[in-house]
Order: structure tokens, then sequence, then C-alpha cells
């Protein structure tokens, strides 16, 4: 069980990344997907990770400490963010730099928001972590603004597209689902 997330550092610089042997679990998903929101509530704390309601706010990769034995990993987000196609550049070799060396990276915990589906831009990080061999964990994020129809094509859509995923529904506003995400640690 989680206890103690602590920030370490936030850079986009492959050298300037924590350099020792500790389990690296990367929180990924779409812009505005609820990222640093799920580590927030990891670590019951508001401010831990910074969350914005605009899309693009995490521009590199920030690292937390879990009770000391190992990271949690905030990427930025995928699709769409409001910044310029330089930074958007930018991002996209920072981050496949750090899917293709980071020795440490030991799985994903993909957020999918459950109202847009599974979209191109999801199915293609997937197929990305799935040719380099990398765990991958679905959370199905906003359930809480979904009626029971929509929940269900999501998982049945998903289902149709990946064999034996496991989908774990969550909500940053009422805690569904939260406990369960917790014990995947």
């Amino acid at each position: 069980m989680l206890k103690n997330i602590k920030y370490l550092l936030t850079t986009s610089d492959m050298k300037k990344m924590p350099d020792d042997n500790k389990d690296e679990i990367v929180i990924c998903g779409k812009s505005n997907v609820g990222k640093s929101t799920l580590i927030n509530k990891l670590g019951n704390n508001k401010k831990l990770a910074k969350t914005s309601s605009r899309p693009g706010k995490t521009r590199a990769i920030s690292f937390f400490d879990v009770d000391d034995k190992f990271r949690l990993v905030d990427i930025p987000g995928y699709g769409y963010a409001n910044v310029s196609k330089k930074q958007i550049i930018a991002f996209k070799k920072m981050i496949e730099t750090f899917f293709k060396e980071r020795r440490n990276l030991k799985k994903i915990i993909l957020l999918l928001d459950i109202r847009r589906g599974l979209t191109e831009d999801d199915s293609m990080m997937i197929n990305f972590f799935a040719y380099y061999d990398i765990p991958i964990i679905f959370i199905a994020t906003k359930i809480d603004k979904a009626n029971q129809s929509e929940i269900y094509k999501f998982e049945k859509e998903i289902k149709s597209k990946i064999k034996n995923a496991e989908i774990i529904k969550y909500s940053a506003i009422s805690n569904v689902g939260l406990e369960k995400i917790k014990k995947l640690f």
C-alpha cells in the first residue's frame, strides 16, 4: 500500500533523470485525461503534481518517489495541447527517447477518458508499448461523467481491440476505483 509519495524532480534532459536501479511506473495518457490528478490522489496531496484544466500543462517528465521503493513518472500528455508545433515535436522526441532508453521502466498505467473511447492516438501508444514489450494497465477516467451505456460501450470497445485487457474504472471526484489502483503497487 502507498504510504509516502514525494516529488523528486522535473526535467526534459535524460542526463538529469534519476540514475539508479529503482523501478519506474509511468502514468500516461492524452492531454487532460487526469494523469497529474491521479498522482495527487495516490499521494493524498492536491499539490504533489501540478494540474490544470488547460491541456498541455505538463511539459517535462516529473518523478515521484514512492515509499523509497519505486517511482511514479508523470509524462506530458499526447494528443491536443495548446503549444506550438515546435514544442509538440520536442515533446514527441523527449517521450520517444525516454521510452526507448529508460531501463528502469517496468509498467505503464494508461489513462483513457471513458467519454472519448479509444482514439487513434491511444491505439498508437498501445502499439508502441507492445512493440517494446512494456506491460500496460488500463484506467478508464471520468466515469462520473458517463452513463452506464457509455461505460459498457467503452469496455466492449477496449476488450474487442485488446485481448485480456483489465480496465479499472476510476473517478477522481468520487474516488471510485482508487483503492483498486492503489493495490496495483
